[in-house]
């Protein structure tokens, strides 16, 4: 059985994704709209419904497009997977269609936690749920013991970048930063190295 109405084409995807970024950067994510966005893209809004419901869902598959899911990290070591993991957040907190966007964003899925769960089921929940395949194939290497909490590892991982991309006065992301949130994370799990 095949799905009513046109196929979609892959094009006029792209073209909506790019046309949000851009305006995104240009304006921030509350000073942009779907005309915005559909004028851009050289699109309509029946072409933009039929792929979202609204900005907001656009924003997990522009991250997934952008930055991946992490799922293809493997490298047979914990350290390097870990900074592999860091230098992909440090390439998506320097986006600048993250760092002007994030905040706008952020206020509005507060305003409307149900617009929220596109992006946690579809871009959140799949990179924190690998932080545990990565500990868990630390653990079958013997590089840690079990037990480690991967979802407070997500979190010191990525809570001084976010800090850094929305709380004005603060110095930019490094790579620096990234060294050190790999080792602080290495302290957590027990490992008394440096990254």
């Amino acid at each position: 059985m095949t799905a009513a109405g046109r196929p979609r084409k892959p094009s006029i995807d792209e073209a909506i994704l790019d046309a949000f970024a851009e305006l995104v950067v240009e304006r921030g994510y509350t000073r942009v709209t779907v005309d915005d966005v559909v004028d851009r893209a050289g699109s309509n809004k029946p072409a933009f419904y039929r792929r979202f419901r609204d900005l907001a869902d656009v924003v997990p598959r522009l991250l997934a497009e952008r930055h991946g899911l992490d799922a293809d990290i493997d490298t047979g070591s914990l350290v390097e997977d870990l900074l592999e993991v860091q230098r992909r957040q440090l390439a998506l907190f320097t986006d600048p269609a993250v760092s002007r966007g994030l905040i706008g964003w952020a206020a509005y899925v507060s305003a409307h936690p149900e617009r929220a769960e596109p992006f946690v089921s579809s871009y959140l929940a799949p990179r924190r749920a690998f932080t545990h395949v990565i500990l868990a194939r630390a653990v079958a290497r013997g590089e840690i013991r079990e037990g480690a909490d991967a979802d407070w590892i997500a979190d010191l991982l990525t809570g001084p970048l976010l800090m850094r991309v929305t709380l004005p006065g603060l110095p930019p992301i490094t790579e620096e930063l990234v060294v050190l949130t790999v080792t602080a994370a290495l302290d957590a799990l027990g490992l008394a190295r440096t990254a």
